[in-house]
């Protein structure tokens, strides 16, 4: 699986000109506050996609996330640690421009939200991938062909989820929750330079009402109804 998600994220790149016009998709977008299930949505809805049959093989829809942090990786020469960290720092302020000058290591903003938006573009040039997380509903607000989701729930729900699955505390479920919400905002706002909007998104689901099947059954009817597939 590793090696056919290389491949394809090589074709990304490989394929895409300057002069190409950039026509997106299909192309899904998932973005969440933190402790809704975006992947395990994203996989699922991989799955159905795949099992309508409509793709001739061996093309297939992709569920991406990890994969753009590997792929900013090669393009700044970074480790993917390094990457999720500058990632999770949001907008830095102008200062960190006259620092990258003192250090060749140092990735500006300026680079970083170029970087992620070039990675994310020709990721969504190819077509047939649920992108998860990364921006990609600002970076690809007005292209055609796409839909996108935000996944949401109230935060004492969020907060048993995340006790759950990352096996802490109450207060310390809540922190992270706090921390991360933060985080993700300010990248977004980095990303579409202004203020974090709902309009980015097509539809939001509430994760505490709907299962993950309704939700992926409501995203299939709406690519339907968008003739996305």
């Amino acid at each position: 699986m590793e090696n056919l998600l290389r491949e394809y994220m090589d074709r990304a790149f490989s394929e895409r000109s300057v002069d190409k016009p950039t026509i997106a998709g299909p192309v899904i977008t998932i973005s969440r506050e933190f402790g809704c299930p975006s992947k395990l949505i994203a996989q699922q809805l991989t799955l159905a996609l795949n099992k309508r049959g409509e793709l001739e093989a061996p093309r297939k829809w992709h569920f991406i996330s990890k994969e753009v942090v590997e792929a900013i990786a090669r393009r700044l020469d970074l480790n993917s640690t390094e990457v999720n960290y500058l990632l999770s720092s949001g907008g830095k302020g102008i200062i960190e421009d006259v620092l990258a000058s003192f250090t060749t290591s140092y990735v500006s903003s300026h680079r970083m939200r170029k970087t992620v938006t070039t990675v994310i573009r020709s990721i969504a040039e190819q077509g047939y991938v649920v992108i998860v997380g990364r921006g990609g509903a600002g970076i690809l607000k007005n292209y055609p062909n796409t839909l996108h989701i935000r996944l949401q729930a109230p935060r004492e729900w969020r907060i048993e989820a995340v006790c759950k699955s990352q096996n802490l505390s109450r207060p310390e479920s809540s922190k992270f929750i706090d921390e991360m919400d933060k985080k993700r905002t300010a990248f977004i706002e980095m990303m579409t330079g202004g203020k974090f909007s709902p309009y980015l998104f097509d539809i939001t689901f509430n994760c505490s009402t709907l299962s993950n099947d309704a939700i992926v059954g409501t995203i299939l009817r709406l690519m339907e109804t968008k003739k996305m597939i």
